[in-house]
C-alpha cells in the first residue's frame, strides 16, 4: 500500500513538471500533431525539427529533443499516442545545437533516461546552453558514456549503430536501425547533420567526406530504405504523411530512391555555396577544395 502511494505521489509529481510551462500546441507555434510512421516508430517532433519515439521491447528510445521549451510538448505527444505508460530509457541527441539538444536536460529529468551523443556534441552544447536566454534557457544534460564511432547499443529489441559523421558540426551523429511494418522490417538511418557549416575551416570538407561515407554505408545490404531526417522538409515528412493517411495500404516512408536523393542534395548544395564562396575570394578551384580524403571517408 505504502509503495503504490509513493508511485503515484512520483507519478502525479512527474506529469505536473511536465504539463508546467507548456508552450500552447498550435500551428502558430510550430506545433503538429504527433502520428505512427512505422509499426514501432513515432514522429513527436514539430514543424521545423524531427524528434522521434522508437518503441522497443524494454521501453522507448528518443531521437532529438526540440528547443527548449517546445520539447515540453514531447510528454503531451507520448500521452496523444498512447506512450505515456512506457519508459523513456535513453534519448540520443544529433548534434550539440540547441534545437536538436535543448530538450535532453529535461526529458533526462523528467524519465531519468540516459542521454547518448558524441563528445564534441556535448561540447557544443555546453556552449549554446550558456548563450540561451529567457525561456529558452536550457541545461546541458548528463552523459555517463559517449557515443564512439562505429559503435552500438542494444535497447530491448533494436539493436542502434552511431557513426561520427561530422561537417554540420564537429560531433554529428548519425544513427541506423531498423523499424518494422507489417511484419517486416526495413533499415531506417539518421543523418546527423544537414548542410556543410563553413564558420570553421576544414568541417565543408568533412561534411562532403561524411555524405560519401554515409552513401557507402547506406548502400550495403540490406540498403537504406526509410530517410529520418532529424528536419521534416529534408524528407518530406508532412508530404508522406499526407499520402499515408490517403493510402493506407502504402508506407510512403519506404524509399531507398529519397535516402538516394536526400544524400545527394546534400552534397550538390553543399558544392555549390563552396563555389560561391570561392567565387567571392577569386579562386575557381571548387572541386579539389571539396575532395573528401581516402580515410576520412573509410568505414
Amino acid at each position: 500500500m505504502r509503495k503504490n502511494i509513493v508511485f503515484l505521489v512520483l507519478f502525479i509529481s512527474m506529469n505536473a513538471v511536465a504539463d508546467a510551462g507548456v508552450p500552447e500546441m498550435k500551428g502558430e507555434n510550430g506545433y503538429v500533431e504527433p502520428f505512427r510512421m512505422f509499426g514501432n516508430l513515432y514522429y513527436v517532433g514539430d514543424k521545423w525539427v524531427s524528434s522521434y519515439a522508437v518503441e522497443t521491447s524494454s521501453g522507448l528510445v528518443i531521437i532529438d529533443t526540440l528547443d527548449f521549451p517546445f520539447s515540453k510538448w514531447i510528454p503531451a505527444n507520448l500521452k496523444k499516442l498512447g506512450l505515456n505508460d512506457k519508459k523513456v530509457t535513453h534519448i540520443f541527441v544529433t548534434h550539440g545545437h540547441s534545437d536538436h539538444v535543448g530538450g535532453a536536460e529535461f526529458l533526462q529529468s523528467l524519465y531519468g533516461s540516459k542521454v547518448i551523443m558524441s563528445e564534441k556534441a556535448l561540447e557544443l552544447a555546453k556552449e549554446q546552453a550558456l548563450k540561451s536566454k529567457g525561456k529558452a534557457v536550457f541545461l546541458p544534460p548528463v552523459v555517463g558514456s559517449y557515443a564512439e564511432d562505429s559503435s552500438n547499443i542494444v535497447v530491448g529489441d533494436t539493436e542502434f549503430k552511431f557513426y561520427i559523421t561530422p561537417g554540420h558540426t564537429e560531433g554529428d551523429l548519425s544513427i541506423d536501425f531498423f523499424v518494422e511494418d507489417k511484419g517486416k522490417q526495413y533499415r531506417a538511418f539518421v543523418v546527423g547533420g544537414h548542410g556543410a557549416n563553413f564558420q570553421k575551416p576544414g568541417l565543408a570538407k568533412q561534411f562532403m567526406a561524411s555524405m560519401a561515407r554515409i552513401k557507402k554505408i547506406a548502400t550495403q545490404s540490406p540498403a537504406v530504405t526509410v530517410n529520418l531526417s532529424n528536419h521534416p522538409h529534408k524528407n518530406n515528412l508532412f508530404s508522406n504523411r499526407g499520402i499515408s493517411a490517403k493510402y493506407k495500404t502504402i508506407n510512403p516512408f519506404i524509399s531507398q530512391e529519397n535516402f538516394s536523393q536526400f544524400i545527394e542534395q546534400q552534397e550538390e548544395s553543399a558544392t555549390e555555396e563552396v563555389k560561391e564562396e570561392l567565387k567571392s575570394s577569386g579562386s575557381t578551384n571548387a572541386n579539389n577544395s571539396m575532395q573528401p580524403t581516402a580515410d576520412a571517408s573509410a568505414d
